[in-house]
């Protein structure tokens, strides 16, 4: 059951292990009206983990910034039904101060604003406008509450970074980067405030494109209206399974569907970890077995990573190459570890 398998996932969140977002099978019509076939996008930086190809030029201001709006809307009703269900006290027995509450309440009037920013940016220049989707969260308690939280504004940040290179308007990259950095902070405050784990990965967001993003997103949207307005995203990737023992140095067992890719065996796909300092690439252990080992810290497996299953490690990781994912993970790390500080030099 998918919530199960969540929520079994989510008790990585608080330990000092990997914790991992895992995909649904879930097959979802992400936007209601088609707008023709899936375009791929530009290369974003060597000393990111991007994921672009060369043809943005399909994709309107419009498809972008309803996509943003699709994402805030999802946020927004998540921290909704959260705040709906866990008052003050159910925080405090928690084991969390008056104030962590407090603070998820400025967040959602933060995601509410954004959409407001949004929908009036998408009024201006008379485009249709994106509803709200419906929604699954699964059946969560406070603590698991402030773990998804803490994936969403991750992810948020990565949506934002990897969608303002598709913006052809120049006088919006503005308003994009203020809400960029705003979820990059609520992110930085609820994992190191509230969890107490890394506030930050490295020097650099991991952008990822909106196919990507809704791949990760295709785990709660259940349905959209059919009335909708295309969006930047078109489709979502086939999930990839993560065992919740996984760890920077492991031989890890993946799980994902041969038959949705177009590989014949397992030699012709590898595995991408999309970090904050760059992107590593690994082979399966063998044609027949979904065991990959996993890169060691030292390799720069630390903070938020990003797995997927590609064709090709001759070129970034773009949604040409991209067969399966991505699946974001968290290896939690220690700045006062002597490994972890050799990393990063003064």
């Amino acid at each position: 059951m998918k919530s199960a398998l969540f929520l079994s996932a989510l008790a990585f969140f608080s330990s000092t292990k990997a914790y991992t977002i895992p995909q649904s099978k879930r097959t979802i019509d992400i936007v209601g009206k088609s707008r023709g076939s899936a375009s791929y996008y530009s290369s974003f930086s060597s000393s990111s983990s991007s994921s672009y190809s060369s043809d943005s030029s399909s994709i309107t201001d419009a498809e972008v910034l309803n996509y943003a709006l699709t994402l805030e809307h999802l946020e927004v009703a998540f921290y909704t039904q959260g705040l709906a269900n866990f008052s003050a006290d159910a925080f405090a027995a928690a084991g969390f101060a008056a104030a962590v509450r407090a603070n998820y309440d400025e967040i959602l009037s933060h995601e509410e604003t954004h959409i407001t920013l949004l929908q009036s940016v998408l009024e201006e220049m008379g485009a249709d406008i994106v509803q709200e989707c419906t929604y699954d969260f699964g059946s969560v308690d406070v603590a698991s509450f402030i773990a998804m939280s803490a994936a969403f504004e991750t992810v948020g940040a990565s949506a934002y970074s990897g969608a303002s290179e598709l913006l052809s308007d120049r006088e919006l990259l503005p308003a994009a980067s203020s809400i960029l950095s705003t979820e990059a902070r609520q992110s930085t405050w609820i994992q190191s405030t509230v969890q107490h784990l890394n506030p930050w990965s490295g020097a650099f967001e991991v952008p990822l494109t909106p196919n990507q993003i809704f791949t990760i997103a295709s785990n709660f949207i259940v349905t959209c209206p059919s009335s909708n307005p295309p969006i930047a995203a078109t489709h979502a990737f086939p999930p990839i399974g993560i065992p919740t023992t996984a760890a920077p140095g492991a031989s890890v067992q993946l799980s994902f569907d041969l038959n949705e890719t177009s590989a014949s065996d397992l030699s012709e796909l590898f595995v991408a970890f999309l970090t904050s300092n760059g992107t590593i690439f690994e082979q399966f252990s063998s044609s027949d077995s979904y065991n990959v080992t996993f890169p060691t810290q030292e390799e720069g497996l630390l903070g938020t990573v990003f797995v997927l299953i590609v064709n090709s490690t001759t070129e970034a990781v773009t949604d040409v190459t991209t067969v399966a994912g991505p699946t974001p993970l968290m290896f939690p790390f220690n700045a006062t570890d002597p490994q972890i500080e050799a990393l990063f030099p003064n």
